[in-house]
């Protein structure tokens, strides 16, 4: 499978790093492969009606210590979609379902109730690839591409 997806986004990445390194501008992106840990709830932005969804995704790796036993550990990382991707997300991503993310950090401030400063990363999804077969055996992976992200400026917060 990370062949597939090696070959369909080797391109763009390409471009993006040429692009990026030619212009010298920074360059915020991760992508993941990994799965959805809870079923998704879309709720909707009450000032301006967006779509939202927040999930989380986790990333497993095997290694082996030094006494040369497999060990097994998890990542967990928080995940925010708007718009029509949150509408997706919320209605095809369930608990387990395999997914390939590109997205880009997000970290926010905030103070919590005792007025202490709390900070908290989540990744922003600009697009996914569903990577479990779509109720057949056949084993189609479904590319998403989202029309239209919200960018930090049209966020309600």
């Amino acid at each position: 499978m990370w062949n597939l997806v090696h070959r369909l986004k080797w391109r763009e990445l390409h471009y993006i790093l040429s692009d990026n390194l030619r212009r010298k501008m920074d360059l915020n992106k991760v992508m993941i492969i990994g799965r959805a840990t809870n079923n998704l709830q879309v709720k909707t932005i009450e000032s301006s009606g967006t779509p939202v969804v927040n999930f989380t995704v986790a990333t497993n790796r095997k290694f082996k210590n030094k006494d040369g036993n497999v060990l097994e550990d998890a990542e967990y990382h928080r995940c925010v979609s708007y718009g029509k991707g949150a509408e997706v997300l919320g209605k095809y991503l369930n608990k387990g379902k395999r997914i390939y993310i590109e997205w880009r950090l997000r970290t926010r401030k905030w103070q919590d109730s005792e007025g202490l400063e709390r900070y908290s990363t989540e990744i922003i999804v600009d697009n996914f690839i569903f990577l479990d077969p779509k109720g057949s055996a056949d084993g189609d992976v479904e590319e998403i591409d989202i029309p239209h992200q919200m960018e930090d400026d049209e966020l309600p917060f």
